[in-house]
């Protein structure tokens, strides 16, 4: 009997360990094994975030980024304003050569994104231009007519407000009376217009200090009239929005502005007709004790 009941219970024995190795299953433990050795699953792994602008395909939108940025920035933030800065050289010379040969359209030349980098960093280089200039015009106009050649800063203060309210105030205002008269005008692109439309007088007043009164009128023509038309060109698709009447007082009152920016450059930065400033006499001599 007693070797029976050790040979049932060994019997028995064998039978639940062939039962457990017969259905037990690894598929949990499997994946749970797993996730130690690196192979974790895409539910329980944080995926990484695309960058701005990217979508989940990797590729560049350009509409996606500006959202993205007006969601993280508000309108009273710096970074707001960098998107209007984002532009490389190559972009800011393309633009400013469509200005100076205005045989394309700007807006297409934009691509629908204008910017503000350009406009600012035109403007003030022809504010450093037309104050070295108009320096070097003083010196001569002081040699020919004999007398002594005085600084000016007065010409820098007066170069920096006619200028900055050209490239700034002028176009707001222009943009103010489209808007009223709704032309649907769009504020950047008016910034831009006016301040790539600065571009030509560069060139202009650095040739402009030839003492020849007949060159500098041809060159003041030439810059008036290469902007003027760059100008009228690419408003006049949001000026012909409004009544005719309307469009008609609105391009009239831009060429005047233009015009007034050109009489201005010429009579003040780069005039031949009349003398230096003369220094003060010297003070007579006081009498010895």
């Amino acid at each position: 009997m007693t070797h029976n009941s050790a040979y049932s219970a060994i019997e028995v024995d064998d039978e639940v360990n062939a039962n457990e190795l017969q259905f037990q299953s690894f598929s949990s433990s499997n994946t749970r094994t797993a996730a130690p050795t690196g192979n974790l699953s895409s539910a329980s792994t944080p995926q990484p975030r695309p960058a701005a602008g990217f979508g989940s395909s990797g590729i560049f939108n350009p509409s996606a980024a500006a959202q993205e940025q007006n969601v993280n920035h508000s309108i009273w933030s710096v970074g707001y304003y960098a998107k209007f800065f984002d532009v490389d050289t190559s972009q800011v010379l393309e633009r400013c050569f469509a200005s100076v040969v205005p045989k394309d359209n700007f807006l297409d030349v934009m691509g629908g994104s204008p910017d503000l980098y350009g406009p600012f960093w035109i403007a003030t280089t022809v504010i450093f231009v037309l104050f070295v200039t108009s320096s070097i015009v003083d010196s001569i106009n002081a040699y020919m007519n004999g007398t002594v050649y005085v600084y000016d800063i007065f010409q820098l203060t007066f170069a920096f407000g006619t200028i900055y309210a050209y490239a700034f105030v002028v176009p707001l205002m222009v943009w103010g009376a489209t808007k009223y008269f709704g032309c649907q005008p769009d504020l950047l692109e008016m910034l831009a217009l006016y301040g790539y439309a600065l571009t030509i007088w560069i060139p202009v007043s650095v040739l402009s200090v030839i003492p020849i009164e007949l060159a500098r009128w041809i060159l003041l023509g030439i810059g008036a009239g290469l902007s003027g038309v760059f100008l009228i060109r690419n408003m006049y698709p949001v000026l012909s929005r409004a009544e005719a009447q309307i469009a008609k007082i609105i391009l009239i009152l831009v060429i005047v502005f233009h015009g007034v920016l050109a009489l201005i450059l010429k009579y003040k930065f780069f005039a031949y007709n009349a003398g230096a400033a003369t220094p003060p006499p010297p003070a007579a001599p006081t009498p010895a004790n």
